[in-house]
């Protein structure tokens, strides 16, 4: 029995993280929010795995660049200042790299809970 245990514990966990895969300068559906399953893939990184969406303009041209990578930093989502800015997002489920950016989703989540949090509030101060 311990050593089925340790067994268990010195195999590494194995997380199967699917992402979408694509690069709106190759292919400019890969900019569409609305992306068909061809883009879909395994992310084979193997540490801290998460998909990726860069919204970036280089050279004041516009491009999207979905894929796969380790996280790096403790922000979900940061932007790159100067001449070639990018927006970068990461996230961690499965397709994710495909929504509308997570700032975006959690203002939008912050807009609808916050009246929800006030109206609770109100009625517990009565």
């Amino acid at each position: 029995m311990h050593m089925f245990v340790i067994l268990i514990v010195l195999i590494p966990s194995v997380i199967n993280l699917e992402c979408y895969f694509c690069n709106s300068n190759d292919d400019e559906e890969c900019a569409s929010d609305n992306l068909p399953d061809i883009y879909k893939n395994h992310c084979e990184v193997s540490l801290d795995p998460y998909c990726r969406k860069i919204v970036q303009t280089i050279s004041g041209s516009k491009s999207v660049v979905r894929t796969c990578g380790s996280k790096s930093g403790s922000k979900t989502c940061y932007k790159t200042a100067g001449k070639n800015m990018a927006n970068v997002c990461s996230c961690n489920t499965d397709y994710c790299n495909n929504a509308i950016s997570l700032n975006q989703q959690q203002r939008i989540i912050t807009m609808i809970s916050s009246p929800i949090v006030l109206a609770i509030t109100m009625i517990f101060l009565r």
